[in-house]
């Protein structure tokens, strides 16, 4: 079950942050091929791909943290006895609970709240910069979600994520 729930999570991140990715790779080499072969440049390709840049950054932090394969110090942690380092996994999982929900989706709901309410829009495109920041609060949830799955995959003992980037 836990399996299930965290494969169809990966799908539906992977399903936005990979045509985002295409999306971004062709405004880049757009920009490289104006700039030094026909020597224009568009502002719209410039911003677009970094308004993309900022959604699968926050997209891939959440993935990453379902796969486990952030960058951690584990020390000390690897040489207590199991039942610390679950207890350890929880506490750290927990705390990024928190983080997620109260920063990330709170804190990044009242900031697109705020931008929707101001209407300020972005020089190139004329979209809604909240639009931009209506990742933060997703990435937020996302970001909690697995870490609730983390939290269930240590309390039952089962394999924790693989931590290669992979969906087979």
């Amino acid at each position: 079950m836990l399996h299930r729930i965290h494969r169809t999570l990966d799908v539906f991140v992977l399903a936005l942050a990979v045509p985002m990715t295409l999306v971004m790779l062709a405004c880049v080499v757009w920009q490289v091929v104006g700039r030094y072969f026909l020597n224009s440049s568009t502002s719209f390709t410039d911003e677009l791909s970094r308004f993309l840049f900022i959604w699968v950054s926050l997209l891939g932090a959440a993935y990453v943290l379902g796969k486990r394969g952030h960058i951690a110090i584990t020390g000390l942690i690897d040489m207590a006895p199991r039942g610390v380092r679950r207890g350890f996994d929880i506490l750290i999982a927990g705390l990024v609970i928190v983080f997620a929900l109260v920063v990330l989706v709170w804190g990044g709901w009242l900031l697109v709240e705020r931008n929707l309410r101001l209407g300020q829009v972005s020089p190139a495109m004329l979209l809604p910069v909240a639009y931009v920041y209506a990742i933060i609060p997703l990435s937020g949830l996302l970001t909690a979600i697995y870490a609730v799955l983390v939290v269930c995959e240590v309390a039952s003992g089962q394999e924790i994520a693989a931590k290669e980037v992979s969906l087979d």
